[in-house]
């Protein structure tokens, strides 16, 4: 669909028609194709049920030993920065080679992965979950924006939105949706 606009008794209506020469489709007015897209944008977030079953995930593969290993190995390292600062405090470390050590030991605790990847996940869940909010805040050229990212085709008949193509990286978090049953699975 391409957009279009026209003057008409003093103001402006905006459209989206086919760009394809010699489509006979009409018109549809760019306000219902638009709060048709956003409205599937919108609810194209993941139910709360599959975010909690990853949560869960996510803290049972963190409960394997080899997260534990890290746990250890950050504790180790904290251990030690505690007992460089106790020995040079006391006098028993130079200052240059207190801030050697230091370094070391705060590098080799940047190096190890994130010890609280629960936190992320919410951090990112919130954000996910407020994607409707944040669309209806959103300034037109940011809503057009999103859309370009998500959107690959709109397919209109009879001026309403019959089907939204998504763009590859969008799929699957729009199409597995539009499948879902709302009474759920019928085959147990």
């Amino acid at each position: 669909m391409r957009g279009e606009a026209h003057v008409q008794r003093g103001s402006e209506r905006r459209y989206y028609r086919c760009p394809t020469l010699g489509c006979r489709a009409r018109r549809c007015p760019a306000d219902v194709a638009e709060a048709a897209v956003l409205g599937a944008i919108a609810q194209g977030v993941l139910p709360h049920a599959l975010i909690n079953a990853a949560r869960t995930e996510l803290r049972q593969r963190l409960r394997t030993p080899e997260v534990a290993l890290v746990g250890r190995q950050r504790s180790r390292l904290l251990t030690r920065l505690e007992q460089l600062k106790k020995q040079h405090g006391w006098g028993d470390l130079e200052d240059v080679e207190y801030l050697r050590e230091r370094d070391k030991v705060r590098a080799a605790l940047r190096d190890l992965p994130d010890e609280d990847r629960v936190t992320s996940f919410d951090a990112y869940r919130a954000r996910v979950l407020a994607l409707p909010e944040a669309i209806a805040a959103a300034s037109p050229a940011r809503r057009e924006e999103l859309c370009r990212i998500v959107v690959e085709r709109v397919v209109v008949r009879d001026r309403e939105v019959e089907a939204i193509e998504w763009t590859p990286p969008g799929r699957p978090f729009f199409e597995k949706r539009q499948r879902e049953c709302p009474q759920g699975d019928s085959n147990p």
